[in-house]
């Protein structure tokens, strides 16, 4: 006897992956966002018992024998905000990238922690993993920590490396506007604005605030924040912006002022640049020619920094001119391993 098409199981499974492929094409082709991404192929991830807490870190695909880099990142980032970066590094560097505490898959800030605690959270990891003088590299608030951590712990790392660090007076900000345009200005929205854009319009994301604020920055969606992404980023690769995203449903950050305190604290970096022992590179973020000088100014007489402006890059310089600051790095790199 003939079997029924329709109860071949075989042909229900092909006739079932083509229609979920035609439903994947048709949403990429409207610009559907996709869920969170996981680990990018090859990578794994794990916790270390650091400082009292548990630290989540990313490694990237192994590369034994090869210097390690310890990567720490910003304020409401997470360790997979390095992904597009990372990838262009991994075939010479066997790379672990820390998320911070009250970040990511980490564990929370305590109500015992302060400025000095996010320091000893990498010094912790590094010796937890029994690294040999690794190489760090810090973004905005990891700047300032990996900073830090070459200036009291001199012993520690063999390089440090610090993309768009405070070098002027620091005056921390509890709030990350998310519009381009002076915080208040009236918005106004073009006609034919989709509904996800006018959904991401209403979004703001925050590093410090009441619970409340910071649990419903968790909520939002990841469609909506994915075109936030787009929105104010149009030079970030897709993979950058996906990660942002996921980031800020991941912030679990300043609850209490004495967290935000513990936060900011970090930053206060004072004299540290100048106690640096070993070789440094900072990657500043483009500016005038005021704060270009200033920057300046703030490496003046110190011989084991390298300062290097990267044109037309916001604070976020890996993500704007992903290029430049893989060569930039790979130069200074090369002239100093």
């Amino acid at each position: 006897m003939r079997k029924n098409k329709k109860n071949n199981p075989r042909r229900t499974g092909i006739t079932g992956l083509l229609f979920t492929l035609a439903l994947l094409i048709i949403s990429s082709a409207n610009g559907i966002a996709a869920d969170p991404p996981g680990i990018p192929d090859g990578w794994s991830d794990g916790f270390a018992y650091v400082n009292g807490v548990r630290i989540h870190y990313y490694h990237a695909v192994p590369a034994p024998g090869k210097p390690v880099i310890v990567m720490v990142h910003g304020v409401t980032d997470i360790g997979l905000c390095w992904t597009t970066l990372t990838w262009k590094l991994q075939n010479d560097y066997d790379i672990y990238m820390l998320d911070a505490r009250g970040h990511g898959l980490s564990d929370p800030f305590t109500s015992s922690d302060d400025g000095e605690t996010l320091v000893k959270d990498v010094v912790g990891f590094v010796k937890a993993m029994n690294f040999e003088k690794p190489i760090l590299i810090g973004h905005s608030m990891g700047a300032a920590t990996v900073m830090r951590v070459g200036a009291e712990y001199p012993e520690l790392a063999r390089i440090i490396i610090m993309f768009d660090p405070f070098l002027a007076s620091f005056n921390p900000e509890g709030r990350v506007h998310t519009s381009r345009t002076p915080p208040g200005t009236p918005k106004k929205e073009a006609k034919d604005t989709t509904q996800s854009e006018k959904s991401s319009q209403k979004l703001s994301v925050n590093m410090f605030g009441d619970p409340e604020t910071l649990v419903a920055q968790n909520n939002y969606s990841f469609e909506d924040l994915v075109e936030l992404g787009r929105r104010q980023n149009p030079k970030w690769d897709i993979v950058d912006i996906k990660y942002w995203a996921l980031s800020k449903k991941q912030y679990h950050g300043a609850y209490t002022q004495e967290a935000w305190q513990a936060m900011s604290g970090t930053m206060k970096t004072e004299d540290a640049l100048a106690r640096i022992t070993v070789p440094s590179l900072i990657l500043k973020a483009d500016a005038s020619p005021e704060g270009r000088k200033a920057n300046e100014v703030a490496v003046k007489n110190l011989p084991l920094v390298k300062l290097v402006h990267v044109d037309g890059a916001a604070h976020n310089l890996h993500h704007d001119e992903l290029e430049f600051t893989v060569k930039a790095l790979n130069d200074f790199l090369s002239s100093v391993l």
